[in-house]
């Protein structure tokens, strides 16, 4: 969804809006994402341009927040269309911003690199996933899609803390999807805020707990939650956030050259075919 900062600070809640929204500090479930404060280790990209003032912010908050809806279901049921090198419609500064200086990609030749930036906590993500799945199993092979959990404060660090754990433990597959439902559908927060601020033992203990649940022992939790390969894993993550400008989730970056959403592709169905001409171009290209 493209929330901009600027339009979106006071007008919805940080479940919907998956931005950096500030929530009230006794809600358990959300918490209010700040600025990134340190500073970028390779130069930013330009910021994307303002999209027209009647541009349409997308899903709605209800399709948001119901991430196993009967929307979400037909979503993903749906399977994009036959990538094509030609962008035909598409059309830059408005369905995608092409960075001035494209960012390293971290794939062999003859692949193209696809970035979902997400956040745990943003319900346009849970209802997205059905079909980021989807999309996952039916795109060519030649595209690697890798997941990056943007961090923009404690709160989102936490939360990719949970992901890079799962991801060392090889169950991405089987928990990534379930942490969402976890925390959308059956209201469970892992990452605790109590006055405001993340409780990190209480969100230790819940993300124990959700693994355990899922099969994973607590010494093989122990492991990977705050070793040094995590720990090092967040630090990339947060100077990504910031070289690829996430300023809101979900958003994709193609091969490191081309930011884009669902709202400036006109939809979650003109999202995955955007990226699909996009990384068809790309290939092409090699």
């Amino acid at each position: 969804m493209n929330h901009r900062i600027t339009a979106l600070f006071a007008t919805l809640a940080l479940l919907a809006a998956c931005g950096q929204d500030a929530p009230p500090a006794d809600a358990p479930e959300a918490a209010a994402p700040p600025p990134p404060a340190e500073t970028a280790d390779a130069a930013p990209a330009e910021a994307p341009a303002e999209k027209p003032a009647d541009a349409s912010d997308g899903e709605t908050v209800e399709a948001a927040v119901s991430s196993t809806s009967p929307i979400a279901a037909a979503v993903a049921a749906t399977t994009p269309a036959t990538p094509s090198g030609d962008l035909g419609r598409w059309k830059a500064g408005q369905n995608f911003t092409q960075f001035p200086v494209a960012q390293p990609v971290d794939t062999p030749p003859g692949k193209v690199e696809v970035v979902e930036g997400f956040w745990y906590g943003c319900g346009h993500c849970a209802a997205l996933e059905p079909r980021v799945e989807s999309w996952q199993k039916s795109k060519p092979d030649w595209i690697v899609l890798k997941r990056l959990p943007v961090i923009w404060n404690e709160v989102t660090t936490e939360d990719a803390r949970l992901y890079y754990a799962i991801e060392s433990l090889g169950l991405v597959d089987k928990l990534h999807a379930e942490v969402f439902r976890e925390i959308h559908t059956r209201k469970h927060p892992i990452t605790v805020i109590r006055g405001g601020r993340v409780d990190k033992a209480a969100t230790e203990k819940a993300a124990r707990e959700f693994l355990a649940a899922n099969g994973v022992s607590a010494a093989d939790f122990a492991k990977v939650y705050r070793s040094f390969s995590t720990e090092n894993k967040l630090r990339q993550a947060a100077n990504l956030s910031r070289r690829y400008l996430m300023d809101h989730t979900p958003m994709f970056v193609v091969h490191g050259k081309y930011l884009t959403d669902a709202d400036m592709a006109g939809g979650v169905d003109g999202l995955f075919q955007l990226v699909n001409d996009l990384a068809a171009r790309e290939h092409d290209g090699t």
